[in-house]
């Protein structure tokens, strides 16, 4: 929290959290995580490090809890996120921008651990440990830009509304 902490800024709708150009898609911020995310090694070092930060944990449970949330019926978009994450907040104006319903765990507002243990569960889960985690239909899709193929992908060739009708 203190790299977040230390690079903090407040965007035009008054949140706090690391500045909202880095999500955008020709960033440098947004080139190094497609490059991390996108090979074994960067996959298995970030895995790694969620597994060390979640420690013990009945890992069972987290993955039901993950499990039932994306399969809850009520809305058809899940997200896993982290409040001042600028990959979360502009996929979440997105969302909102289009008036596409979607339902948010914020993994940096829960309590105790809870959160680096879910973040942990969803690498194993989707062998992605950055948020967003963003499910559609209890599918991964991936994060913002990136993933399999990712929010923005989805959007710009049309299968995002595919997906949701």
């Amino acid at each position: 929290m203190n790299r977040v902490e230390s690079s903090s800024t407040t965007d035009s709708k008054g949140r706090k959290g690391e500045p909202m150009e880095w999500a955008e898609s020709d960033s440098l911020a947004n080139k190094f995580s497609q490059i991390v995310a996108g090979n074994n090694i960067g996959y298995a070092f970030k895995q790694f490090v969620a597994d060390i930060v979640a420690g013990e944990y009945n890992e069972q449970e987290t993955q039901d809890f993950v499990q039932n949330f994306v399969s809850q019926s009520n809305t058809k978009v899940k997200m896993f996120s982290f409040t001042t994450c600028p990959f979360c907040r502009s996929a979440k104006d997105y969302l909102d921008q289009e008036g596409i319903p979607y339902e948010s765990i914020e993994l940096d507002e829960l309590e105790g651990n809870k959160g680096n243990e879910i973040r942990a569960v969803l690498g194993k889960m989707t062998k992605r440990t950055s948020v967003p985690s963003i499910f559609i239909n209890g599918k991964a899709i991936g994060g913002l830009n990136d993933g399999f193929p990712g929010l923005m992908p989805l959007a710009t060739s049309g299968e995002l509304q595919t997906m949701l009708e």
